[in-house]
């Protein structure tokens, strides 16, 4: 399940930043100096290859990626975009067989009718 979670985490913060036009680099850079103000080039270029990693390793913590999906719905590009933060919440009343396909379904309806 945890593996699954991963993979599912990071094709969402994939999708996102392809909608929105920013690649990863780009998302990195900005991560890294809203949270580090005296950050170097070289740091810069040393998290963003940390970044590129992360969204393709399954061993990344989901925590750090779920970060990430936080902090790039809260930006301005984000917001420019049109988009607003995906929510779902169950509360645990639905059986999580039941809440995957209702976000695969929500999934699919938003791609049909987006713009």
């Amino acid at each position: 399940m945890k593996k699954i979670e991963v993979t599912e985490k990071q094709e969402e913060l994939k999708t996102w930043l392809k909608k929105i036009g920013l690649s990863r680099n780009q998302f990195a850079a900005i991560f890294l100096e809203e949270h580090d103000d005296n950050c170097t080039e070289e740091e810069i270029r040393i998290f963003q290859e940390k970044f590129k990693k992360q969204l393709n390793r399954a061993t990344t913590n989901t925590e750090i990626l779920t970060t990430y999906l936080h902090y790039l719905f809260s930006i301005e590009k984000f917001k420019e975009a049109g988009y607003f933060r995906p929510q779902c919440t169950s509360d645990g009343i639905l059986e999580p067989e039941t809440v995957k396909m209702m976000k695969k379904i929500s999934k699919e309806l938003t791609e049909k009718y987006e713009l």
